[in-house]
């Protein structure tokens, strides 16, 4: 009875202490946690980094943009996905060793209404800056997510005082969504964002309004997303986590799958060739079969 009692102490101990060790740590999203609807290539990813931190207890909580950045601020044990790391942010946060994703860059997509209206030639606009294509066309309206960071090139116009007039910034719960069917209203000409979201919220919505995508100059050519924690002793431990995961993830076709699956046709080969870039990976379009035995 004793020898019993024992064995199941023993168990009760290694149990409570296996517990003990794994460490609460809470993984902010934009987007719901559950529900009737395709992951984002966010989510995903997420998803596969979080099932590696075997040590940690990963909660996830949806919140808006700025409201989990504020947490990452205030709190010692959060993190946050997909995010552009900048020299604010690094007050504040600490960021993995490799980008969580990596998508072609920002598109700057414009009305057709618009175009039409100025006699605008795309090809032409793909030329200018934005601080150029702005003071060529002082009546365009430009649509922004609010506390959302755009890149060091893009963020350093909008904080012009002169253009404050000129911007419309979205800070509701739906964000990314909410400014892209602002633009298919005409309630604003023009806004920047990733190909994967756009695609994605164009066909969930049914948005029906023409528009242009275009590479204007200035923008990087690809956009890169991190995963920031606490800068606490949580979050270092959690971003040790996490870069850990990603050195592994990274270097599997199923990781770059994700990322081509939520690609628009158009955008994937040149998807690959960021994917390789950033990895130091060498995967193709299609998978390679292994050659057959005679």
């Amino acid at each position: 009875m004793l020898s019993f009692i024992s064995r199941n102490l023993l168990v009760f101990l290694y149990l409570y202490s296996t517990l003990a060790l794994s460490e609460d740590i809470v993984w902010l999203s934009e987007w719901h946690v559950s529900g009737n609807k395709a992951l984002t290539i966010d989510e995903q990813t997420r998803d596969l980094i979080i099932n590696e931190m075997t040590d940690f207890s990963v909660t996830l909580q949806q919140t808006t943009s700025s409201r989990a950045l504020m947490r990452l601020r205030d709190e010692n044990n959060v993190c946050v996905s997909d995010r552009v790391f900048n020299n604010e942010r690094a007050e504040y946060s600490l960021v993995s060793d490799l980008p969580q994703v990596v998508v072609p860059g920002l598109k700057f997509y414009l009305l057709d209404t618009f175009i039409n209206k100025h006699n605008i030639s795309p090809k032409q606009l793909s030329e200018l800056s934005l601080p150029e294509i702005l003071a060529r066309h002082p009546n365009m309206r430009l649509g922004t997510v609010a506390d959302r960071s755009y890149g060091k090139v893009i963020d350093n116009v909008l904080m012009q005082e002169n253009l404050a007039s000129r911007l419309w910034k979205r800070s509701s719960s739906d964000m990314g969504e909410g400014i892209i069917e602002m633009l298919a209203s005409e309630r604003i000409d023009a806004v920047f964002e990733y190909p994967p979201l756009f695609e994605k919220v164009r066909q969930q919505k049914a948005l029906s309004a023409g528009v242009q995508a275009i590479s204007i100059q200035g923008i990087p050519k690809f956009g890169v997303g991190f995963v920031l924690c606490s800068r606490s002793p949580e979050g270092e431990r959690a971003i040790a986590a996490v870069s850990k995961s990603l050195a592994e993830l990274t270097k599997q076709r199923a990781y770059l799958d994700i990322h081509l699956s939520a690609m628009p046709e158009d955008y994937r080969e040149e998807m690959l060739t960021y994917y390789n870039q950033i990895y130091g990976t060498d995967f193709t379009l299609e998978i390679k079969k292994p050659h057959s035995v005679p």
